[in-house]
């Protein structure tokens, strides 16, 4: 079976994007594993010292043979981008490069996307009104649920929200969503990492689980009824759990992922045993994408201090799930 092929995204290219993607590219790890399109504006790779990789013609589709390629996006004209500092063009170019990343599995010429960072209020200031990637992945795709897995050795979490206030959080969740949270989650551990029986759970919204009411409704009128619904599917789903001591008994392996009610509720734990190493996952796009588990990091932004190893994580998370859905013949 021949390599899979990563379609990489720089992200903002006033963040620390370009400088991951370009490390990443460079690793003998990734470069075993499978081989790399990397999208973006050539510029802003000489900017982050990167090779003088060959640029991808239109008409070598899938058969290129290097280890690592560029697809250009040219676009940012000179001084339009600096280095820690977020800019409608940089908008316009994160978005530029997710969208030719996406033309490039569509026309078979690569088998999944990873993604370095963006700055969600330069995309919106350049005029597309999406919270991050995965909203703007599900509209481009077509697709009606999707859902953030955060993945790693020890934990994986997944989000019933995502980037929303606190305050609009129990309002926003429904006995459907969370349902519709569960069975991804549950689906993905099947169909991609090969868990034959997940063993979920969901975290509760409110302190000790509500207490009975006392401290909040959700888990009585919203949780516990979608935990029933797919338990009753034959999940093996337990919840509403109480998020202070879920954590610990997920990471000690009692559980194969936790679905989590808000973005911070998940992610918090995650971070503090995955900060380095974890990667984002999309659940129910049709296509396969990873991306880092950080942000921009504007404040050491072209400093050369940048650690790769999200962004390394992330391709070969990428690359390992296109080689599965090869073997299985595409399903």
């Amino acid at each position: 079976m021949s390599k899979p092929i990563v379609a990489v995204t720089i992200g903002d290219p006033a963040g620390i994007g370009p400088e991951v993607a370009v490390g990443a590219a460079r690793d003998a790890a990734v470069r075993r594993a499978c081989r790399v399109v990397i999208v973006g504006d050539p510029v802003l790779l000489e900017r982050s010292r990167a090779p003088r990789w060959p640029v991808r013609r239109p008409e070598a589709a899938a058969t290129a043979v290097a280890p690592v390629t560029v697809e250009p996006v040219i676009g940012l004209k000179s001084g339009e981008v600096r280095p820690g500092r977020a800019t409608r063009a940089g908008g316009e170019a994160c978005y530029r490069y997710i969208l030719r990343a996406v033309d490039l599995i569509r026309a078979g010429a690569a088998d999944a996307m990873a993604t370095a960072p963006i700055s969600k209020k330069a995309l919106n200031d350049a005029g597309h009104l999406y919270p991050g990637h995965t909203e703007l992945l599900a509209e481009l795709t077509r697709t009606r649920d999707v859902r953030m897995m955060l993945y790693g050795s020890r934990l994986k979490v997944v989000l019933v929200t995502v980037h929303l206030p606190l305050t609009e959080v129990a309002a926003a969740l429904t006995r459907k969503r969370v349902r519709a949270t569960v069975e991804l989650t549950h689906a993905a551990l099947r169909g991609w990492f090969g868990v034959a029986d997940p063993r979920l759970a969901v975290a509760a919204l409110n302190p000790h689980g509500g207490e009975d009411g006392m401290f909040g409704q959700e888990e009585r009128r919203v949780i516990r009824p979608a935990v029933r619904d797919c338990a009753a599917r034959g999940m093996a789903v337990s919840g509403p759990v109480p998020a202070d001591s879920l954590f610990h008994r997920a990471a000690q392996g009692e559980f194969d992922a936790v679905v989590c009610m808000y973005h911070d509720q998940g992610l918090g734990p995650f971070k503090l045993l995955h900060f380095i190493d974890g990667v984002n996952l999309t659940l129910g796009l049709p296509l396969i994408r990873t991306s880092v588990d950080h942000g921009t990091a504007y404040d050491i932004a072209g400093k050369g201090v940048a650690d790769g190893r999200s962004m390394k994580q992330a391709i070969l998370l990428a690359a390992e799930l296109a080689r599965r859905r090869k073997s299985d013949g595409g399903a």
